[in-house]
């Protein structure tokens, strides 16, 4: 890290090394790539893709005649692992797309190369080469990235949170690269990404769990200034609402009825919240949805039934469930556990086979 070799050098690589991993994998795998697109063509394509989790703007008017852009991801139980190399950009998370979309993930990533600034509420932060930085994609984002090489790992709250001493603050927190722990996370962070293809899926699954905790380790021993910066968010009524919706998704009584009795609000009201993001009903089906997903494309789960894990989220009705689902994502239940790798989502119409499969879209959606 930190060696400012020629990015255009580190893509040309990291390209011929993915085609070689993904051949090879017993992992799924997803490689995005616009390489093969003509250089106006390029940017629109890398910001649909992203766009999955992400608002991305190019810094200047023009720099969409010089734009490239790649991302290799592997899917390993209910985490994404990706490598990911671009021309300079802006990211955004905002409020009412966080309130919206309700992805519930933290971002850990290794900068291998390049800078990141970050605006954070009234803090200017600035990330070097080699920094070890977490987002909470529950939270809001706002970042400007020069040209970029980095490994990003994506975890669900419900994984991460338990460990950490103060989950709510990791937003913008960054881990000492040249500390024990730090340089630690970074060094065993790149070589999962390195090895994740020579990985079985029970061999994955392990090596993700201690890179979770490995995670915690490091972010509990950082010093935070003031208080839990996200604080006011996470007091947001409809925030609230939500993350009490995530942790009873399994509940068979998850409804108006239940949230306005352990709530104190009233059903009016969640109504009224829920109205412009498509109305409670609607979202509560969606989450359980994707926790469905989850499981079905999860090596974990591989030997239960669908019927299990539809009813293990809320599902009483098999033939609602396998009906629901395959208008939310295009298939059976059975057909994505047949498929290998899982997927692409059949409501992006726009989907370019030059720029390759796109699965890591799905991916991302999915592990709320």
């Amino acid at each position: 890290m930190g060696r400012g070799l020629d990015i255009r050098l580190i893509q040309s690589n990291q390209r011929i090394d993915a085609k070689a991993r993904r051949a090879a994998s017993k992992l799924p795998v997803s490689l995005f790539d616009t390489a093969d697109l003509p250089p106006p063509e390029r940017f629109a394509a890398w910001r649909e893709s992203i766009g999955v989790f992400l608002e991305v703007d190019l810094l200047r008017s023009g720099d969409e005649a010089h734009f490239d852009g790649w991302a290799e991801s592997y899917l390993v139980d209910d985490i994404v692992l990706s490598r990911c190399a671009a021309s300079a950009q802006k990211f955004d998370r905002r409020p009412l797309r966080v309130a919206h979309d309700s992805i519930d993930n933290y971002m850990i990533q290794v900068l291998v190369d390049g800078t990141i600034d970050m605006a954070f509420g009234r803090r200017a932060l600035s990330f070097p080469t080699g920094q070890v930085i977490a987002f909470d994609l529950a939270d809001v984002m706002d970042t400007v990235n020069s040209t970029f090489d980095l490994v990003s790992v994506f975890i669900p709250r419900r994984r991460l949170a338990p460990l950490l001493a103060r989950p709510d603050s990791l937003n913008g927190a960054t881990v000492d690269p040249v500390s024990g722990t730090g340089r630690l996370l970074a060094t065993y962070l790149l070589s999962l990404y390195q090895s994740a293809a020579q990985l079985s899926p029970t061999q994955a699954s392990a090596a993700a769990a201690a890179l979770i905790e490995l995670i915690a380790l490091a972010f509990n021993g950082v010093a935070h200034d003031g208080g839990d910066v996200p604080e006011a968010l996470g007091k947001a009524e409809l925030l609230r609402v939500q993350n009490f919706i995530r942790a009873h998704l399994a509940a068979q009584t998850l409804g108006p009825d239940m949230i306005a009795a352990a709530l104190g609000i009233s059903r009016a009201r969640l109504y009224r919240l829920f109205a412009p993001i498509g109305g409670i009903a609607e979202y509560i089906r969606e989450q359980r949805l994707r926790r469905c997903l989850t499981d079905l494309v999860s090596a974990k789960q591989a030997r239960r039934q669908v019927a299990e894990i539809a009813w293990a989220w809320g599902f009483s009705d098999p033939t609602h469930f396998a009906r629901a689902f395959k208008q939310r994502f295009g298939r059976t239940p059975t057909e994505i556990r047949r498929a290998a790798p899982p997927i692409a989502r059949r409501d992006r119409s726009s989907l370019d086979p030059r720029v390759g499969d796109r699965l890591h879209e799905e991916w991302l959606a999915g592990l709320a």
